[in-house]
């Protein structure tokens, strides 16, 4: 050890060409492990990481949704198959459901069928779904009753869109009826979001009834508290006069018409990659979009961290907006697991790390996350679904969306940080031994 001490001090100007070739000989091995470096440094701050913030959808999960009840009219109902094969049947107490018979459930599946930007194809690899997982679930449980959207949209053209933003934590698109009558409204998106803005609910007959929020809060705890991720849906009627929407137009007065249901079970190979970083003294949260309920089924699949008592503590966006500077502070080093979130609070959740001295690696993929992302010690985008824009804010790039690869890549940061070290010592031990100046540029 002490000759090789010596024989590397002989030559200490290296220092800079072993730290680029360590650190390139990093990015090589992280490229094969499905991640790509977009900074030479972010190498060696990877082996420093000691939090891992993850999104939940398509990087703790498979990202592939598929809906198995919906709750109508105040009726339950299962839809059978899986995948985004457009086989199965829609089912009430074991018996298949004409859809001509349940018009509040016809109208909840035309809701997911119109207001959704993506589209089912089929091709030589199968059916395979153009856009968001979670609205080809939509298409496929419209269609396992025979409700195509390429005709629907013929007969109720859309005129107007408001794109899903995470602020708002809905989408909503208007259509003109072909067959005559008013242009309606479509919502769907997250219960509470959707909720708020109705004030009548059908019933099982296809009939307006006073909305019930707590019998319908109680169905979604109970959908949610089985892992799955629970859309509302809702409509209004316009005058043929509105051929454009914005917020403003559907703040209030809709019609509810249900929940749809779907499940998106976790990524097998989640389980060890956080049992391997809890090992290596790296804490991991997930933050979400979704209901609390969902998010802390999933995190107990996975065996995120609990609390004392055996629970998975969970804190909403509400509660965090309500918290100080301290209070988040101390929240988030206790917490594992952050529901109905939004960007903005990415970015104090990063920003909360950071000052408790933690080193922190934030994933992303959207448009709004880019702050949270560029701020993080170590942003992450997602390769498959993220935005240039998130791409752009981040060191890395996941290619397959996978926490395992962020696993795979801190441990291959934590080797270049071991190996910079030794090298750094042998020069340091050496110059000590020989008193050989050391000229700092």
């Amino acid at each position: 050890m002490a000759s090789v001490s010596l024989s590397v001090a002989m030559i200490p100007e290296g220092l800079p060409a072993v730290m680029t070739i360590t650190l390139a000989i990093g990015v090589s091995r992280m490229a094969k492990r499905n991640a790509i470096i977009r900074h030479l440094p972010a190498v060696e701050i990877l082996g420093s990481t000691t939090v891992i913030c993850s999104d939940k959808t398509g990087t703790l999960t498979r990202n592939e949704m598929t809906v198995q009840h919906v709750w109508a009219g105040q009726e339950h109902f299962v839809v059978q198959g899986i995948g985004y094969v457009p086989e199965g049947r829609i089912t009430q107490n074991g018996k298949t459901v004409e859809i001509n018979t349940k018009p509040s459930l016809r109208e909840c599946l035309l809701a997911g069928l119109l207001c959704n930007d993506a589209t089912l194809k089929q091709s030589e690899q199968g059916w395979v779904i153009a856009g968001d997982p979670t609205e080809g679930a939509l298409l496929v449980s419209a269609r396992k009753v025979g409700l195509e959207q390429a005709a629907l949209l013929k007969q109720m053209p859309r005129l107007d869109a408001i794109p899903f933003e995470s602020q708002y934590q809905y989408m909503a698109t208007l259509h003109s009826n072909a067959a005559g009558g008013d242009n309606i409204i479509y919502l769907k998106g997250s219960v509470e979001s959707v909720l708020q803005r109705c004030n009548t609910v059908l019933d099982e007959k296809g009939s307006p009834t006073p909305l019930q929020p707590a019998e319908i809060m109680a169905q979604v705890e109970d959908m949610a508290s089985r892992g799955l991720r629970v859309l509302a849906f809702a409509r209004l009627p316009v005058s043929t006069d509105t051929q454009h929407i914005d917020h403003d137009n559907v703040a209030n007065g809709m019609q509810f018409f249900g929940l749809q249901a779907m499940i998106d079970p976790p990524r097998e190979e989640v389980i060890p990659a956080i049992a391997a970083c809890r090992s290596a003294g790296i804490q991991v949260k997930m933050i979400t979009g979704d209901h609390a309920l969902t998010a802390a089924a999933i995190a107990e699949k996975i065996g995120l961290s609990k609390a004392a008592d055996g629970e998975t503590t969970v804190h909403t966006g509400t509660e965090l907006e309500a918290m100080s500077g301290a209070e988040l502070t101390q929240a988030v080093e206790k917490t594992a697991v952050f529901a109905r979130v939004t960007p903005e609070q990415k970015l104090r959740l990063v920003e909360a790390l950071q000052a408790s001295g933690e080193v922190t690696a934030m994933t992303g993929d959207g448009v709004n996350d880019a702050p949270a992302v560029r701020k993080a010690d170590i942003g992450i985008a997602m390769g498959i679904t993220g935005t240039e824009v998130a791409k752009e804010a981040a060191d890395m790039v996941l290619t397959d969306d996978n926490f395992a690869s962020i696993e795979a890549a801190v441990e291959e940061g934590r080797g270049v940080l071991d190996n910079l070290i030794k090298f750094i010592s042998f020069i340091l031990g050496a110059v000590a031994v020989l008193k050989i100046p050391l000229e700092i540029q």
